[in-house]
């Protein structure tokens, strides 16, 4: 069998978002527009947004940021020489270790969402763990002074019942992707990259870590990201242009 190309994935991975909204939509359970709120399962839970309806040429560019996450400082100043805006979603653990830098990320014009505190599976978690973990990260934002968000994002992008119904219950918007852009190695960085060009659409969310391979790599993905015909903005911003 061949090997799927990065692009293929890229689409494959989009289709199989889209079905699983349409069999919701068709079910006759959802609430509102799927792509670009919530929809709900079978069991009344929220489903993360994955995309949004936009008819701008926009995508929204997100980092995933844990305690092993040591090039934050150097992700904000390739963003600044890049003139680009994100979202970066912090687990609880790094913020309280790196203050500084997480304020940093607001002065630079970026956008900051919650994570759970440590950056490991929700399934994993039982109910009082979870509460414990969400507990522990508020409590790391208040000590850094950040600005008080309802943009959240579940490490690995898990969420089984509980973690969606105890997330929904503080009121924070449940944010996954739509592409992963995350390369395992150095030498996988160069095709994870030039498959941005040909796997985006308008409304898409991109997932970046906070490595070096993804520090090095700012320019070229944003070079393909704007090849492609899209501006990259943060969450915030790419809410704002749903119709």
């Amino acid at each position: 069998m061949k090997k799927m190309t990065h692009a293929r994935k890229f689409h494959a991975g989009k289709l199989l978002t889209a079905c699983a909204v349409c069999l919701l939509m068709f079910s006759g359970i959802t609430d509102t527009l799927a792509i670009n709120t919530y929809v709900r399962d079978l069991k009344g839970l929220a489903i993360p947004v994955q995309t949004y309806r936009v008819e701008q040429p926009v995508v929204a560019l997100t980092f995933d940021v844990s305690e092993d996450s040591d090039q934050v400082a150097q992700i904000l100043v390739k963003l600044r020489a890049e003139k680009a805006k994100a979202t970066f979603f912090l687990t609880g653990e790094w913020v309280e270790r790196h203050q500084h830098l997480a304020r940093a990320i607001v002065r630079e014009g970026h956008e900051v969402g919650r994570s759970l505190y440590s950056y490991r599976k929700a399934s994993e978690l039982t109910q009082d763990e979870l509460r414990i973990e969400l507990q522990k990260t508020d409590q790391a934002w208040s000590a850094a002074k950040l600005p008080n968000v309802d943009l959240f994002r579940v490490p690995f992008g898990e969420t089984k019942g509980q973690v969606a119904k105890e997330i929904r219950a503080r009121h924070e918007n449940l944010i996954a992707w739509s592409i992963s852009a995350v390369p395992l190695s150095q030498q996988e960085a160069s095709a994870v990259w030039s498959g941005l060009s040909v796997g985006l659409s308008a409304g898409d969310i991109v997932r970046l870590r906070a490595d070096q391979v993804t520090a090095d790599g700012i320019p070229e993905v944003l070079k393909q990201i704007r090849g492609a015909g899209f501006d990259a903005k943060s969450i915030s911003a790419l809410q704002a242009e749903v119709q």
